[in-house]
């Protein structure tokens, strides 16, 4: 049985248990996020080192307390493995991925009949085992909800051509109790003022579902991603929510070089 072990345990997030639920539960008491009254079809987190991004990843995670979702679909850009070759949608092999908060159970595209013979989609251990943009991710996801499985997924270059393609591909498996997430942080070592502009800019083209705006003048390390995140959303109606948005200059460092971060959240309109 495949089980992918913590590549960033300790280092972006605690390693005990203890201080891990604690820390995260400290971020909830931090993030003053209004209750939906229907379940988000779709978030857009940060993926940082839990002191850096954590507050702003707490106000998309904490919307989810008292809604039950079974799949989890986790988008984001592989950042240790760059694109090479055909276009892929990279899967990890079934099975469960280690937390310090326990495993979850983990879904590949060989699991789903509308993909398991879909030429886009491959499977690498190698390629998920040190990648970090999905792994911060489930900690939080185990303190809201029970009884899921993800389907993780980094994209390895996908072009504009294929996004809608693609996004028709992912459609095909949304069900009323799957949620998605994309995995990704906004700009990358500006100053804090030239950051806070520039994330504006790539904010009101996701909130006004621009993609095409988004393409030219977004500026996000999970870009491909977020591509697929808003043809998604114009096929299903899904309108997106800022949540909060920030970066690192605000939260845990210097802001001579910062890191943007958002959390939106799509919800269904019609």
């Amino acid at each position: 049985m495949f089980i992918r072990q913590p590549a960033v345990s300790g280092t972006f997030y605690p390693e005990s248990k203890e201080d891990l639920v604690s820390l995260i539960d400290h971020f909830y008491k931090q993030a003053a996020v209004e209750k939906f009254n229907k379940p988000p079809k779709a978030l857009l987190v940060p993926h940082a080192g839990y002191i850096y991004s954590g507050p702003i990843a707490a106000y998309a995670y904490k919307i989810l307390k008292g809604f039950n979702f079974t799949t989890v679909i986790l988008i984001g850009p592989s950042h240790i493995y760059p694109p090479s070759g055909e276009a892929k949608l990279i899967a990890c092999p079934s099975g469960f991925w280690q937390t310090p908060l326990g495993q979850v159970k983990s879904l590949s595209y060989l699991d789903f009949d509308q993909l398991k013979n879909n030429q886009l989609f491959q499977e690498s251990i190698e390629i998920h085992k040190l990648e970090h943009c999905l792994e911060v991710q489930i900690p939080f996801l185990q303190t809201v909800l029970t009884n899921f499985a993800i389907f993780p997924l980094l994209t390895n270059g996908l072009s504009k051509s294929n996004i809608e393609q693609t996004a028709e591909i992912i459609k095909s498996i949304l069900q009323d109790d799957t949620l998605l997430i994309v995995s990704s942080d906004l700009s990358h070592y500006l100053t804090y003022e030239e950051a806070q502009m520039v994330d504006k800019v790539t904010l009101d083209t996701i909130l006004s579902l621009d993609l095409a705006g988004f393409e030219q003048y977004g500026d996000a390390c999970g870009k491909t991603a977020l591509s697929l995140l808003l043809a998604l959303a114009k096929k299903c109606y899904w309108q997106p929510k800022l949540l909060k948005s920030s970066n690192s200059g605000e939260t845990a460092g210097g802001k001579e070089q910062v890191v943007g971060y958002a959390s939106v959240a799509f919800i269904k309109n019609i």
